[in-house]
């Protein structure tokens, strides 16, 4: 009986015992499937981003986006073949090599149609590469694809035109599934060595398709199986029965929609427990007699161990990869503690391994980040223009102040020509390109005369880049405003120079012309009317008057004299005007219309230089008539802000040529003698000095006319 009952108890408690350290064990492998899954999928997940910046990369060469556009322009002509031959030796020569993950590069019209192959022996067509919907969607992924050896996939994104930004087609990157996972897996120091403990690594795409990674995929030149389970379901990590047990854990492969899945047949870490089971109750059988005085010691150095392991696993099941269990025997329990810690070894070592490169990648990506945002932030915020251009002459990137000069690289019908006579150039060219953006030329710095204004372009060599062609860095800088500056400065240094020539001929030459004016005078009232001396006297006294009217007019444009402000009220002005010139008028045979509407709004100003405006204005449209006379309107109304008074003629207009120079001294169409070139200055002056304008708005073989704009006079405040 006692015996029955010391076996019952060493089988009662060999069974909790093994129990224990089975679900112990089962909670630890499956602690150690999902953490598996989890750096697998992140390796996998990591690598397969690399490849899809990869994609993006190639698909932004200029190189093969100009080819291609130009494949596409030249398709089914006799140079389609060249041009073809031309990207296929780019692409296998300078690209496929960069990433051994890659088997082979498409070029896919929006059609679905294969453009171009890096192999010839591709396909020529592509199904699923290209959505007919929207064929420039973002980078997608495709399912496994079964192919000789291990299956492949694709990685499929837009491919633009670099002139318009116009979607060509697609770049279409087939991925070797086998390189992909072994790079992805070894670069990180990973390990596929399981065999151990029959673990197996699946892939399973977006088809439900399972991928099987052999343990010893490095070595192994076996083909991959790829599997299609019709009823795949996603894994919850539970034990599954189907003849045997199986534990399993996945995780996502977020890029691609897959999951990786970690799955184990723990007949073998069940092992010792069933050997331990088997001893207990051998012991119980041999032992029965002396378990009365045995039975403390072996519950106490049993159920000690399987504690602390229950604990230990407990904690690595919260992430502390730091706990050990203290080996205090050699057998079973002990092995299975040493298992344990050298398990607990392994994983905490990769654990923070991984930890650590994360923070090394995340600490370089800041820091690449920063620098980048920095050189952006420097460059945008530059005032000076910004292009660097590639070996071929292409911009790489530019600033916003650079648009003009961009715009000139791009549009090679355009020259760019110097501002001033070069004496630098090697060719005979007219256009300043051939030594600007000569790749072997040396550094140089031109004026150009871009878009209408003026800018000073320095040039600057770059390094060779993979090909061996070097680059060039342009820098732009806008002169038009200091030219101005430059302008207005002589300008008002000549004006300096004319108020003090000017007020010594009005001091030098006034005096003489009073003294012949007066002599003059007499002389015609001695003589008879009909006389020739009469006429000569006549002719003597215009020409005195010309001579004072021009010193009158010169005085009044080279100095500021202060205007005597006042409210003035245009209408009365433009009749004093009417009635002043009209005996030139009525010599003249020129009709002078007035349009002024009563209750038009004052201005504030010096009526005598107002009026001299309109005089000036109406005498250059008398004089603009031949012999047959003509017709000079004035209209007058008001605006917001201003009073618009628009001074026209039915005369020949005025040339082209002399457009952008009749409101400068002393520039006159008129013949010698008749003109001083000093009226519409003057005018235009007076204008400005009273807060508006003087422009002109329309000239032709039907006449011109000029339009005054005077700032109207403040409302009195009540």
């Amino acid at each position: 009986m006692f015996i029955s009952v010391c076996l019952l108890a060493f089988g009662a408690g060999g069974y909790l015992v093994s129990g224990s350290a089975r679900r112990a064990l089962e909670e630890e492998i499956l602690s150690r499937l999902d953490f598996q899954s989890r750096v697998y999928a992140t390796a996998l997940e990591g690598r397969i981003q690399t490849l899809a910046r990869r994609t993006e990369d190639f698909a932004s060469d200029g190189y093969i986006r100009e080819l291609t556009r130009e494949l596409v322009r030249e398709e089914g002509t006799p140079a389609e073949l060249q041009m073809k031959e031309e990207l296929r030796a780019h692409l296998v020569g300078n690209k496929l090599p960069l990433e051994p993950s890659f088997a082979d590069l498409y070029i896919v019209k929006p059609s679905g149609e294969v453009l171009l192959a890096a192999n010839e022996s591709s396909p020529t067509s592509a199904p699923g590469a290209v959505d007919s919907d929207s064929p420039d969607s973002p980078t997608y992924f495709s399912d496994l694809i079964p192919s000789e050896g291990a299956p492949r996939f694709f990685i499929s994104t837009p491919l633009y035109s670099p002139k318009g930004g116009r979607c060509l087609g697609r770049l279409v990157c087939w991925v070797r599934s086998r390189v992909w996972i072994v790079s992805a897996l070894s670069g990180g120091g990973l390990d596929l060595d399981r065999a151990e403990d029959s673990v197996r690594l699946q892939i399973v795409d977006g088809s439900r398709q399972r991928l099987i990674i052999d343990s010893e995929l490095p070595l192994s030149t076996s083909d991959m199986p790829l599997v299609v389970e019709e009823q795949a379901r996603e894994l919850d990590g539970s034990p599954r029965h189907s003849g045997l047990v199986l534990f399993a854990r996945s995780h996502p492969i977020e890029s691609s929609g897959w999951q990786l899945q970690v799955d184990l047949i723990p007949d073998n870490a069940f092992a010792p427990i069933g050997g331990l089971q088997n001893r207990i109750l051998g012991v119980g059988l041999t032992l029965g007699l002396l378990a009365s005085l045995l039975l403390f010691f072996p519950m106490r150095f049993l159920a000690r161990p399987l504690l602390r392991l229950t604990e230990a696993a407990r904690r690595l099941r919260d992430g502390d990869y730091s706990s050990r269990v203290s080996i205090e025997s050699s057998d079973e329990l002990g092995e299975l503690s040493e298992s344990f810690n050298s398990m607990m070894d392994a994983v905490q070592e990769r654990t923070e391994r991984l930890q650590q490169t994360t923070a090394d990648l995340r600490d370089r990506q800041s820091e690449l980040s920063y620098e980048r945002d920095r050189m952006r932030a420097v460059i945008a915020s530059m005032r000076d223009g910004l292009v660097v251009l590639d070996g071929s002459g292409e911009p790489l990137f530019h600033n916003g102040p650079a648009a003009p000069l961009l715009r000139q690289i791009l549009d090679a019908k355009n020259e760019l020509v110097s501002h001033h006579i070069c004496t630098t150039r090697e060719s005979e060219e007219l256009d300043c390109r051939a030594c600007l953006f000569d790749p072997a030329g040396v550094p140089r710095s031109c004026v150009l005369e871009i878009d209408g204004g003026v800018y000073e372009v320095h040039t600057t060599l770059l390094g060779p880049d993979r090909t061996g062609m070097a680059g060039r860095v342009l820098v732009s800088r806008d002169l038009s405003d200091r030219i101005t500056q430059d302008e207005q400065q002589i300008h008002q240094e000549r004006l300096v120079v004319l108020g003090e020539v000017a007020a010594v001929m009005a001091h030098e030459l006034n005096n003489p012309l009073a003294a012949i004016n007066m002599y003059n005078q007499m002389t015609i009232a001695e003589v008879e009317t009909e006389s020739d001396i009469a006429e000569n006297s006549q002719v003597i006294a215009r020409n005195v008057q010309t001579c004072k009217r021009t010193i009158r007019e010169l005085l009044d444009y080279a100095t500021d004299a202060t205007p005597e402000i006042g409210s003035v009220d245009i209408g009365a002005t433009l009749e004093d005007a009417s009635i002043f010139l009209r005996p030139i008028r009525e010599r003249s045979s020129v009709k002078l219309s007035m349009d002024v509407p009563e209750g038009l709004p004052g201005v504030t100003g010096d009526e005598v230089q107002i009026r001299q405006v309109f005089v000036n204005l109406i005498v250059n449209a008398i004089q603009a008539f031949g012999p047959g006379g003509g017709t000079v309107t004035v209209k007058a109304h008001g605006a917001e802000r201003h009073l618009i008074i628009d001074v026209s003629d039915d005369g020949p207009g005025i040339s082209k040529d002399a457009h952008e120079q009749i409101f400068k001294p002393f520039f006159t169409t008129k013949p010698r003698g008749d003109g001083t070139g000093l009226g519409l200055p003057t005018a235009r002056r007076i204008t400005e000095m009273h807060g508006g304008g003087l422009e002109l708005v329309t000239t032709g073989p039907s006449g011109s006319c000029f339009r005054v704009r005077l700032s109207i006079a403040p409302e009195p405040v009540t």
